[in-house]
């Protein structure tokens, strides 16, 4: 930054953030520097932005770059440049963009963790293609990675799914907070013909079995896998105990009102069990962490959690830097859920109620590599409409498309006089081959709506 006229010396730089362009005639990539900078620099953002393309000085072969209002740059690569990059990325074929950077680096993604009380709901499925993604990525970059799934197979919730199957089991009415929907009657059928009593904790690990069998399934024709099944109970097996101790000894523990308490540094103390007895979300949270980060001892962990999820980063971190946990190890990446749009009728989604749309159904409807590519156009923390109607009428004419391009031969990508290192990428990222024909042809970006 020394070539940047008044940038005081020794402050920091903002973080670099190299984009691509929601509008093609804005270029291929813009950076927003110029904007960041102003303040520090107390001159225009398109002064700053004229000076920093006068010092990137990119070759004319590579690309050109402009300023635009308020302060972007925009960069534009040159369409030869990309055509020339086809050769060395079909040579180099899976290996290309590959990397060692990770150098072997054990790192754990833990993603979709969808309470095993029901089947997989289509507004919950769009953690799972994130963090398959992140995954891919990862490993592609070097790191060895262990992907997780998070079994809530404790706690009240739990209880009430057990008495729920015992209620339709017995021909009883639900219990208040339990759940409603056909697949509990199912589950209590089956439980039936397996001679399973009518007991809740067995009706509920039967229940469980029952859930994970069906999102396995789910998440298999999704494209996802998971190395690991980690089940919150074997928390309860002792180490619950013993960071509880720890905690304690570092004066971090209040008993009020009957229940337990961690205090906070901040104005507010949470609760890590009940007065009923029952632990929390947060105190689980706690051990499940130390036990990734402490017992396993990953060098990092990255979390895939629903955006509504945002106000429990800070405290978690805050838990397990008292307890000797480097917080940077712990990165959350929020998503927002999905709403489903059928007609002009926005669908409600409860799996406690038994209403919504299943992942099974939308993959039926609309085929995995549609739902993957949806999920995928828009950055996982923006709001995101998926137009049941729309995507299944344009799902069925792309395919017709496809099937039409197959008789004919295709076109080939160099023949438009395209590039399409980006496009191989984002098939990549995927989950699909670059050359599967498939994913490239799904719904485009008019089924969804920010």
């Amino acid at each position: 930054m020394t070539s940047l006229n008044g940038w005081p010396a020794g402050a920091d730089l903002p973080a670099v953030l190299v984009e691509r362009t929601q509008n093609p005639a804005h270029g291929d990539y813009s950076v927003t520097l110029p904007l960041k900078l102003a303040r520090t620099l107390r001159r225009p953002p398109m002064a700053i932005a004229s000076e920093l393309i006068a010092a990137m000085a990119l070759a004319p072969s590579f690309g050109r770059t402009s300023v635009a209002a308020p302060g972007f740059i925009n960069i534009t690569l040159e369409p030869a440049w990309l055509q020339a990059q086809l050769g060395p990325i079909a040579d180099a074929g899976p290996s290309w963009g590959r990397s060692e950077l990770g150098r072997a680096s054990p790192v754990q993604v833990e993603f979709v963790s969808s309470n095993p009380t029901g089947p997989m709901l289509f507004s919950h499925a769009r953690g799972a293609v994130v963090g398959d993604v992140v995954a891919r990525v990862l490993v592609a970059a070097g790191f060895s990675v262990q992907r997780e799934y998070y079994v809530n197979d404790q706690g009240k919730q739990i209880r009430l799914f057990g008495e729920s199957i015992r209620a339709r089991m017995l021909n009883e009415p639900i219990p208040e907070g339990g759940y409603g929907g056909d697949y509990i009657a199912e589950i209590a059928t089956q439980a039936v013909a397996a001679g399973v009593p009518p007991e809740i904790n067995e009706l509920a690990s039967f229940g469980i079995r029952w859930v994970l069998k069906d999102i396995k399934q789910d998440l298999d024709r999704l494209g996802v896998q998971h190395d690991h099944w980690f089940y919150e109970s074997t928390l309860y097996e002792g180490l619950h105990e013993e960071v509880l101790k720890r905690l304690e000894a570092l004066g971090r523990i209040v008993k009020e009102e009957g229940a337990t308490w961690f205090k906070s540094d901040t104005d507010k103390n949470d609760v890590l069990i009940r007065r009923d007895g029952y632990p929390t979300y947060f105190a689980s949270d706690i051990f499940y962490h130390v036990d990734k980060l402490q017992r396993r001892n990953f060098d990092r962990v990255v979390d895939v959690w629903g955006a509504d999820h945002q106000g429990q980063i800070g405290r978690l971190k805050e838990a397990i830097g008292v307890l000797g946990i480097e917080p940077s190890r712990l990165v959350v990446l929020l998503v927002q859920l999905v709403s489903v749009k059928r007609g002009q009728e926005t669908v409600r989604m409860s799996r406690r109620a038994g209403v919504g749309i299943s992942l099974t159904e939308m993959l039926d409807e609309v085929g995995p590599d549609a739902l993957r590519y949806f999920f995928l156009l828009r950055s996982a923390d923006a709001q995101m409409e998926f137009d049941v109607e729309l995507a299944r009428r344009q799902s069925g004419q792309r395919a017709e498309a496809r099937s039409q391009g197959r008789r004919r031969g295709g076109t080939r990508p160099a023949q438009l006089g395209m590039g399409t290192g980006a496009d191989a990428r984002h098939a990549a990222l995927a989950g699909r081959g670059a050359g599967s024909g498939r994913g490239h042809g799904a719904t485009p970006p008019g089924v969804l709506h920010r």
